[in-house]
C-alpha cells in the first residue's frame, strides 16, 4: 500500500493553464516494506528528464493542487465555523444542566411521595391491626363459621355488666361494716384514693367513697396525722411516729420513730418532717428501705445512739408550728418569726416558684439547697418611721407552691405561685410568681367604710386559699380602747380583749376553682379577688340564751389539693370540691360546688344500710369532753381521727 505525504514547499512552479502559483511540497511515497524516499529526488529526476510529457506533469501537479486545496479548505472551514461549533457545544451542556436539575427535582418529589405512601401504609396497617384485634371475635366467626358470635348489644351489655360488677363490689365494700368497733372507740377512719393502699390493703379497690376504719390503728389516740399521694404518717398519744401506705412499704404496726415526744408531722417531697415538743424538727424519707440505710449518730446523756433520722438546723430550738407544701416547709417559732426551707431527701429542686419568701429564690434563680433553713426577713421585719420593727406572725398555712401567714394585726401575707390568684394579687405576667411577702388585697370591698376588718383564721391547699374575717366598728373600737386599760400589753395594742366589739364572721376563698374548691356554686379557673362562700356565711342556728338565730362559726378547716372540709362549732361537717376518688366521703364521685353535709359514719351492729338521700343522716363529730373527732385532709383522701381535749 502506498502513502502520499506532503511536506512544506521547496520550489515554485507556474502552470500556464490555470495561471496559479503552486507551492510544491516534498512528496514521499511509502510502500509496505520499503523506506520512503523524498519527493525532492523525484523532482530532480523530473527536471533532468525534460523529455517527459507535459500531460504527466499536469496530472501530478493537479493531484498536488487538489490535496493542498482540500487541506486549506478544511482549515479555513474550521476557523470560520469555530464560534458556531463552540456555541453548539455549549447549548447541549446548558440543556444537560437544566435536564439534570429537573431530574433531581423529580427524584426528590418521588422520594417524598414514597415516604408519604410508606407512612400512610404504616398508619393503615396499625389501624387495621387494631381493628382486627378489637373485632377478632367477629372476624374469627366470620372466617371459620362460629355460630356463637355475640351481637353488638350483647357485647355492650357484657362490658356494662363488668363495669357495674366492679362498682357494685366497691359499693358493697363501702356499705358493709368491716370492723366490729363503733365510732365511740378511738381509731382512724379514711376515704378516697386507694391506689396506694391508704384506705384499705385490698388492692382491688382503686377508691373508697365512704369512711372506712383502718384496723391497724384501732384504739389510737392521735396527736397529728398527715397524708400525701402514696403514704400516710401519724403520731400517737405517746409521741411515736407510725406509717402506712405503699410509699412506706413497711410494717405499720411498728413505730418508725419512738420516744421522741413528737407533736406534729408533715410530708413533703417524699420526706417526713416531725416536730418535737422541745421545738426540734426531725426529718427522714418515707420509704422503709431508705430509712434503714440511715446510720446517723445522735448524742445522748450517756452515749451516742444510731438513729434513722436527721435534724433541721434551725436558728433556735423553739419551733411551735410547721406546715408543708409539695416542695417546701414553713416553720413558726415562739417569737412569731417565720422560716422556710426546701424539702426532700437526697434530691435537688428543679425550680423555685417563690414559695420561700426570699427574692433571691425567684423563678429565675437557682432554688435553695434542701433542708437549709432561711429567715423570711421581709416578713419578720418591717420599717416604720425609719426604724426596723418586728412583725409577729400568729398562724401559717401552705398550698402546693405558695405560703400564707397571718400576723397579730389581722393582716394576711402571701408569697409564691400566683397562676390562679392564690396570692390575692392581680394575675399577669409580672405577678405570676411573687417571691416576697405581699399583703392579700381586695378584702375591704366586702366590708362597710366604718368597719375595720381583720383576719382570725387561715387555711390553704393545692392552689386555693381560705380565710375567716371579722369586723369591728371603728368608733366602738376606739371608744372601748380609751375606756379599757387591759388592751395595752407591754405598751402594745391588742385585740384579744375586745371580742365583744367583733361582729359576725365572714368566710372568703380565692385561687383555683375549676373543681369547685371556692364553694361558690359554680366552677371557674381562678379568682385573685377573695370571694364569699355564701353557704357557709348563711348557716345559722337558734341560740336559746339570746333567743336569736345566729351564725355558726367554723371550728376547723381541712384542705386537700382540690377539696375542702370544715367543722362547725356544733360539730357538723360540710364538704365541697373535687370528688374524683370519693374523698368527700358522701358515697358518690360527683364534685360539689357548694358546701354540703356528708353522711354519718357506718356503724356496726345495725341492720340499717346507709341511705344517702336522708336529710337527717348527716355527720356530726364526737366530742364528749374527753376526746373529740377531727377531720384531716390529704391530697386525694380525707381522714377522721380521735384527739384528746
Amino acid at each position: 500500500m502506498s502513502v502520499l505525504r506532503v511536506y512544506r514547499p521547496v520550489l515554485r512552479l507556474t502552470v500556464s493553464r490555470n495561471h496559479r502559483l503552486i507551492h510544491s511540497s516534498s512528496l514521499c511515497w511509502k510502500d509496505e516494506g520499503k523506506t520512503s524516499e523524498p519527493l525532492n529526488n523525484q523532482n530532480q529526476n523530473i527536471s533532468n528528464n525534460l523529455n517527459t510529457s507535459n500531460e504527466d506533469l499536469e496530472h501530478i501537479y493537479k493531484k498536488k493542487y487538489e490535496f493542498i486545496q482540500k487541506q486549506n479548505l478544511e482549515e479555513s472551514y474550521s476557523k470560520l465555523h469555530a464560534n458556531e461549533l463552540e456555541e453548539n457545544m455549549k447549548i447541549p451542556q446548558r440543556n444537560y444542566s437544566t435536564s439534570e436539575k429537573s431530574d433531581e427535582n423529580t427524584f426528590q418529589l418521588t422520594q417524598k411521595f414514597k415516604l408519604m405512601a410508606a407512612g400512610l401504609a404504616a398508619l393503615v396497617i396499625t389501624l387495621g391491626g387494631l381493628q382486627i384485634y378489637q373485632n377478632w371475635t367477629f372476624l374469627k366467626a366470620k372466617i371459620f363459621g362460629d355460630d356463637s358470635l355475640e351481637t353488638f348489644d350483647e357485647m355492650y351489655s357484657r362490658i356494662q355488666q363488668k363495669k357495674q360488677k366492679k362498682i357494685d363490689a366497691i359499693e358493697n365494700f363501702s356499705n358493709n361494716v368491716t370492723n366490729p368497733n363503733d365510732s365511740t372507740i378511738p381509731g382512724v377512719y379514711i376515704c378516697g384514693n386507694n391506689q396506694n393502699q391508704l384506705v384499705t390493703n385490698d388492692k382491688s379497690y382503686d377508691y373508697v367513697p365512704i369512711f372506712k376504719r383502718l384496723d391497724v390503728f384501732d384504739n389510737f389516740i392521735v396527736k397529728d396525722i398527715t397524708m400525701n399521694e402514696n403514704s400516710g404518717a401519724l403520731i400517737n398519744e405517746r409521741g411515736d411516729l407510725y406509717q402506712w401506705g405503699s410509699g412506706f412499704d413497711g410494717d405499720s404496726t411498728k413505730p418508725t420513730i419512738k420516744g421522741k415526744n413528737l407533736i406534729q408531722v408533715k410530708i413533703s417531697n417524699n420526706t417526713i418532717y416531725a416536730l418535737t415538743k422541745y421545738g426540734e424538727v426531725l426529718y427522714l424519707p418515707i420509704n422503709f428501705k431508705l430509712q434503714n440505710q440511715i446510720q446517723n449518730k445522735e448524742n445522748g446523756w450517756i452515749k451516742s445512739n444510731i438513729v434513722n433520722y436527721f435534724k433541721l438546723n434551725t436558728p433556735n430550738k423553739n419551733i411551735v408550728d410547721i406546715s408543708a407544701g409539695l416542695q417546701h416547709l414553713v416553720l413558726l417559732d415562739k417569737e412569731g418569726n417565720v422560716y422556710t426551707t426546701a424539702t426532700g431527701y437526697n434530691t435537688k429542686l428543679n425550680k423555685s416558684f417563690g414559695q420561700f419568701g426570699l427574692p433571691e429564690f425567684s423563678q429565675f434563680d437557682e432554688p435553695p439547697q434542701i433542708n437549709e433553713v432561711h429567715d423570711v426577713v421581709l416578713l419578720n421585719k418591717y420599717i416604720k418611721n425609719g426604724n426596723v420593727k418586728h412583725r409577729i406572725t400568729s398562724q401559717i398555712a401552705t398550698g402546693d407552691y405558695f405560703t400564707l401567714c397571718l400576723d397579730k394585726a389581722g393582716s394576711v401575707w402571701a408569697f409564691g405561685k400566683n397562676t390562679h390568684g392564690a396570692i390575692g394579687t392581680i394575675i399577669n405576667y409580672d405577678t405570676e410568681v411573687i417571691p416576697y411577702p405581699t399583703q392579700v388585697q381586695f378584702i375591704t370591698s366586702h366590708f362597710k367604710r366604718n368597719e375595720f376588718p381583720r383576719c382570725i383564721n387561715i387555711a390553704a391547699g393545692g392552689d386555693t386559699a381560705y380565710a375567716t374575717f371579722t369586723s369591728s366598728n371603728m368608733y366602738e373600737l376606739f371608744e372601748k380602747s380609751l375606756k379599757s386599760d387591759d388592751i395595752l400589753i407591754d405598751n402594745k395594742f391588742s385585740f384579744d380583749t375586745l371580742p365583744e366589739a367583733e361582729e359576725a364572721n365572714l368566710h372568703l376563698a380565692w385561687g383555683h376553682g375549676l373543681k369547685g374548691e371556692l364553694g361558690l356554686g359554680y366552677f371557674i379557673h381562678g379568682s385573685y379577688e377573695p370571694k364569699k362562700i355564701k353557704t357557709l356565711n348563711e348557716i345559722k342556728e337558734f341560740n336559746e340564751i339570746t333567743n336569736k338565730l345566729e351564725k355558726i362559726k367554723i371550728k376547723s378547716w381541712a384542705v386537700g389539693k382540690n377539696h375542702c372540709i370544715v367543722t362547725l362549732e356544733n360539730n357538723d361537717v360540710y364538704a365541697w370540691g373535687d370528688n374524683e376518688y370519693g374523698q368527700l366521703g358522701n358515697g358518690k364521685r360527683i364534685r360539689l360546688g357548694i358546701p354540703s353535709n356528708i353522711p354519718s359514719l357506718l356503724e356496726p351492729n345495725t341492720d340499717k344500710k346507709m341511705k344517702f338521700s336522708k336529710f337527717n343522716n348527716r355527720l356530726n363529730l364526737l366530742d364528749n369532753g374527753k376526746i373529740h373527732q377531727e377531720v384531716v385532709a390529704g391530697p386525694y383522701t380525707t381522714a377522721i381521727v380521735y384527739k384528746k381535749d
